[in-house]
């Protein structure tokens, strides 16, 4: 019996040293996205004043509840500060779309492609800079079907849905960041499904 409550204990406290890695390794790719993210905002405001970066905007505030949704699916997890296993909380800069493996994955709007690698945790990943400041974050893709400077098309496939070995299974993690790398909420930009 004490052998078996040890061994129990031996192996919770592995399981908590495997969870704060993880969320260490997120934290550190979150990280490593929003200095992107601020890097490509930086030669934005350096390449034109705000008033013609703006005018170049594909994303308004006026798309608020307009876009479409880069994929079909079921929200596995939702912007913001979420319980993770055991203890641990999880904040989300982005929201979880469940899509099986192989989904084609649409821009949410026409710009140009900043990223189109693999990226720590979020897997391979697509950022699209949208002008005026917006960029759109696709992850935990499969397939990723355009490159760094490509401009893309709103609705135009960018890659497929992955995911597979996350624990959340297959899925897309999808983030809209707004001027000076804000992370936005995607559901109040995305268009109310019926």
């Amino acid at each position: 019996m004490e052998a078996q409550r040890q061994s129990s204990l031996r192996e919770s406290q592995r399981e908590a040293r495997r969870m704060e890695q993880r969320l260490a390794q997120l934290a550190r790719d979150e990280e490593r996205l929003n200095s992107l993210i601020a890097s490509l905002e930086r030669r934005r405001l350096a390449a034109a004043n705000r008033a013609e970066a703006a005018a170049a905007a594909r994303i308004r505030t006026a798309d608020l509840g307009q876009l479409d949704w880069p994929v079909s699916g079921d929200i596995i997890y939702r912007f913001g500060r979420q319980a993770g296993p055991g203890t641990t909380t999880i904040r989300w800069n982005g929201i979880g779309i469940a899509a099986p493996a192989g989904t084609p994955v649409r821009a949410i709007a026409a710009g140009t492609v900043r990223l189109a690698a693999q990226l720590g945790t979020y897997g391979p990943s697509v950022v699209i800079d949208h002008g005026g400041g917006f960029y759109s974050i696709y992850g935990h893709l499969n397939i990723i079907e355009v490159r760094v400077l490509q401009t893309v098309q709103k609705g135009q496939s960018i890659g497929q849905s992955g995911g597979a070995n996350s624990d959340q299974g297959p899925h897309l993690h999808f983030e809209i960041r707004g001027e000076g790398g804000q992370a936005l909420d995607p559901i109040a930009w995305l268009r109310r499904r019926q």
